[in-house]
């Protein structure tokens, strides 16, 4: 019997490392190809930011009051929806 429970774990012991690699190679080639999807993207952003952001900066300076409004009506949005996810979360538990 005690052959028997040892043969088992052995076994078992052998499945869990078959498993581990698989789930490793997995891995890997989900993060591959997440990255092979992301980081293009992620340099047209970048670019697209660089650009725009000499044209931000000038829209900036020639109407303060319109960009502190902006950013404040941002701000109170923010908060709405904030306040609107955490009573649907508290109203769900």
């Amino acid at each position: 019997m005690a052959r028997d429970i040892s043969a088992e774990i052995d076994r078992l012991t052998s499945q869990l490392a078959d498993l581990r690699s698989a789930l490793a190679k997995q891995v890997s080639a989900s993060s591959d190809e997440a990255s092979r999807y992301v980081v293009p993207r992620a340099r047209q952003v970048a670019k697209h930011f660089q650009h725009g952001s000499s044209d931000l900066a000038s829209v900036v300076r020639r109407n303060p009051q319109a960009t502190t409004g902006a950013i404040v009506g941002a701000l109170a949005l923010t908060a709405a929806v904030a306040f609107i996810l955490s009573r649907s979360s508290s109203d769900h538990s």
